[in-house]
């Protein structure tokens, strides 16, 4: 995995884990409380996300085979998810999350529902268990655990102000920036489904490619 493709993944599983609809959650399920309160919230999620991120990169494709799942398969899956998570984007309406989180605070909170399975959903794991896949070896696995890491420090500093995030932005451009992100999104989607079909059906790659 060179450079090009270590900041390529950086920032296709930071879209995925998507920082501007965690921002809004994090603010409604923090409301009400104090400032000390609200960083603690963004750092035991940003934590979790990290500790997931960094397992998946080394146990994940193990326990594909443990339940005997190909990599094609778990490919054309974990691009349909976040298809459908970029879609969620594309229409995102904050309601939701502000009704879950009236009355509820804590450390569970931050991890769940916030840290699992809103930012480190099936769709980011998806996406380090394909990386591991197509980028074999030792080192590489240390250099996507790197970049796993590097988006958990990434949506750290995003949580950790978002009541900084949330004066700057406002609604309307938090709801902005999540479209565009989910356009982004989509794109990631097609790409990583369309090689899943490929892995699948052989045939249908020489008929694209030839």
């Amino acid at each position: 995995m060179g450079l090009t493709e270590f900041f390529q993944f950086y920032i296709e599983l930071l879209v995925i884990c998507s920082p501007f609809i965690a921002i809004p959650a994090i603010v409604n399920l923090t409301k009400g409380h104090t400032k000390a309160e609200k960083k603690r919230a963004g750092s035991v999620a940003a934590a979790a996300v990290t500790l997931v991120l960094v397992g998946v990169a080394w146990v994940g494709t193990s326990l594909l085979a443990a339940f005997g799942i190909d990599i094609p398969s778990f490919r054309l899956a974990g691009g349909f998810i976040i298809f459908l998570l970029a879609l969620s984007m594309l229409k995102t309406e904050f309601q939701e999350e502000k009704e879950k989180g009236r009355g509820i605070f804590g450390a569970s909170v931050a991890v769940v529902p916030l840290a699992i399975p809103l930012i480190a959903g099936p769709g980011a794991i998806s996406s380090v268990i394909v990386a591991v896949t197509d980028n074999p070896g030792l080192w590489n696995q240390i250099y996507i655990s790197l970049g796993a890491a590097l988006v958990g420090l990434t949506l750290w500093v995003f949580l950790f102000f978002s009541f900084v995030w949330e004066k700057i932005l406002g609604v309307i451009g938090l709801s902005i920036v999540s479209r565009i992100g989910g356009l982004i999104l989509a794109a990631i989607a097609v790409e990583i489904m369309a090689k899943g079909l490929v892995g699948l059906f052989p045939l249908l790659g020489q008929r694209l490619y030839s």
